[in-house]
């Protein structure tokens, strides 16, 4: 599967997530420093929706449980023996955001 138009990109807003749905598969929208990150919508701990967690910077809290994750990475900042949520790859075309809901980028050890 090739990129898919997700969004417009006045739809992100700059403090908190954005959850669009691509076949079966919730991601969520991320902007930080201008950049847009999409990142699979769900806590591996108790599959709450992330985009409706509290962002700073580009760390997303949880709402379930307080977790934190990179949205730019999928890692955890306190866990590096962990393994991140899937991460996509993002371009904007005309002010609109797609995605590659098919490879994530980011599933390699650091």
């Amino acid at each position: 599967m090739a990129f898919q138009r997700v969004a417009r990109l006045e739809e992100i807003p700059e403090s908190r997530g954005h959850c669009v749905r691509v076949g079966g598969l919730e991601v969520g929208l991320y902007r930080v420093g201008g950049e847009i990150y999409a990142m699979e919508n769900r806590c591996p701990h108790a599959d709450a929706p992330l985009h409706e967690g509290e962002l700073t910077g580009a760390v997303v809290v949880c709402p379930g449980h307080g977790w934190e994750f990179d949205v730019r990475t999928g890692w955890r900042p306190e866990d590096a023996d962990g393994w991140p949520i899937p991460c996509f790859a993002v371009q904007v075309r005309d002010g609109e955001v797609w995605i590659d809901p098919e490879r994530p980028v980011n599933l390699r050890r650091r």
